[in-house]
């Protein structure tokens, strides 16, 4: 049997605790989080998650820690720890956000992982004119989304067709680290 893991939530909006708390600051810098993260690598702490959003969900004027730029950084100022990024298929091609995921798995030396949320926040979606599908048809764009995904991070050339995604002879290199 394997040892338990423990992770920590890297604070995207500024801050993850109670939202008043006058000792937890709305502070969504990158600095922070890299601070925080490499605390917590200190601490013995094995993974994190880092939650995306392109708008606060709880306060659109608060700022908001974009997931891969930061995924990409924290990934280099760590050593140890597992990088998981949360992704919303919505707002990514597939084929774009595997490129992304194959260089944040380089640069981690194999400590990338992704998070997918089929989108919950309708406002994220709408605002920057994304279509908000319903909930099952966004359940069936995700599941076809992540076959893409794994098909190229496979390492092969990758053909594939359909509903929503056509890929014609596309293989990345350099292959995925992570298995």
């Amino acid at each position: 049997m394997s040892e338990p893991r423990y992770g920590i939530w890297i604070p995207v909006y500024g801050n993850c605790g109670v939202m008043n708390h006058p000792l937890e600051p709305r502070d969504a810098s990158y600095s922070r989080a890299k601070n925080l993260i490499q605390f917590a690598q200190k601490c013995g702490f094995t993974t994190t998650l880092i939650a995306q959003h392109i708008i606060n969900p709880r306060n659109q004027e608060l700022d908001q820690l974009e997931t891969w730029t930061a995924a990409a950084a924290l990934a280099e100022a760590t050593n140890s720890i597992e990088i998981i990024a949360a992704v919303k298929p919505l707002l990514f091609h597939p084929a774009v956000l595997a490129k992304m995921a194959l260089g944040i798995d380089a640069i981690s030396h194999g400590r990338f992982a992704i998070n997918l949320v089929s989108a919950w926040f309708k406002p994220e979606m709408e605002k920057p004119g994304i279509n908000f599908l319903t909930h099952d048809e966004r359940y069936r764009y995700s599941d076809e989304w992540i076959r893409v995904v794994r098909a190229l991070w496979s390492g092969e050339k990758v053909n594939f067709y359909g509903e929503y995604f056509q890929i014609n002879d596309l293989k990345f290199n350099p292959p995925p680290i992570a298995k």
